[in-house]
């Protein structure tokens, strides 16, 4: 569960107001209105949040969002990958090759063995793939022959509409 922080206390501040005002334009008890504004509460209740949403909008004179009234705190999770990734750069290929150090001549013979070896298993696998394609429609469909027309009695026809 992730805790919400009111941020009340700033934005009374800026217009110039104080909870007791709050509490007068939303018809909620001065306690109520001092515990949310000094976070000291743990859940509110829609009713309560809709009272105060309510006042703030009397009391500022113009409509008020929940992005101005509510502060969601980073986990800490979050905090430490933003540490860990400050300054972080995006990965690239070619700066990581660079770090590696040359292919000795064994190993770029080994790689081109390598290399050769898996283009003729693809180049099989193409060949063998169209034979074993062949050999499951025959199975499927019989062997491949053409087709002849069949005549269906006409009381089995449908008129197509």
């Amino acid at each position: 569960m992730v805790n919400t922080h009111f941020k009340l206390e700033p934005l009374l501040r800026q217009h110039r107001t104080n909870p007791l005002a709050l509490a007068e334009a939303s018809g909620l008890s001065k306690t109520t209105v001092y515990n949310i504004v000094n976070n000291k509460t743990k859940a509110i209740e829609l009713q309560t949040l809709d009272k105060l949403m309510a006042g703030l909008e009397k009391l500022l004179g113009r409509p008020v969002t929940y992005n101005e009234v509510f502060e969601r705190p980073q986990s800490s999770k979050q905090e430490r990958l933003e540490q860990l990734l400050k300054g972080a750069k995006p990965f690239s290929s070619k700066e990581w090759r660079k770090e590696w150090p040359a292919w000795t001549p064994e190993e770029q013979a080994e790689n081109e063995a390598f290399l050769q070896v898996l283009a003729e298993a693809r180049k099989a696998d193409m060949e063998l793939s169209a034979e074993r394609d062949r050999r499951l429609l025959e199975l499927f469909d019989g062997p491949e022959s053409p087709k002849t027309a069949v005549s269906v009695p006409k009381t089995t026809r449908r008129k197509l509409v």
